[in-house]
């Protein structure tokens, strides 16, 4: 799989995170995605109890926040903090509804049902470092 932006980076906006920064927080109502310019993520999801579990590590070209803006509603479905600082670019709702609009209906709904799927191995992985 690719992790080359299909835009100039220079199309969006950035973000400069500092080590240990929260970038946004599991629930919240999302507007935008970011994709990581430099530096590494971490995903933390509730776990058992609502203890906070550490569930993958993002790095340079990888992008997250999408799953929110793909799913109903629109929350966050995790936690993300920046571990030693990083560079993010920003990719607004509008701009990501307007280029998911254009695409193919039948990959919409791939897309759409991907991320179900996601979210729901997240919420196990999560729960599985139950005591």
């Amino acid at each position: 799989m690719s992790t080359t932006m299909p835009l100039p980076v220079e199309y969006f906006p950035r973000r400069a995170v500092a080590a240990g920064e929260v970038v946004f927080l599991e629930g919240q109502p999302a507007e935008c995605a970011f994709v990581i310019l430099n530096g590494e993520v971490e995903v933390v999801a509730s776990g058992a109890g609502g203890a906070p579990v550490v569930v993958n590590h993002l790095k340079a070209g990888q992008m997250f926040g999408e799953i929110a803006l793909l799913q109903p509603g629109g929350t966050r479905t995790a936690t993300i903090v920046s571990e030693k600082g990083c560079d993010l670019i920003e990719i607004d709702r509008k701009f990501f509804d307007q280029s998911l609009a254009k695409s193919d209906p039948l990959l919409r709904y791939v897309v759409g049902h991907l991320c179900q799927r996601l979210v729901a191995l997240t919420m196990r992985a999560a729960d599985d470092t139950k005591p």
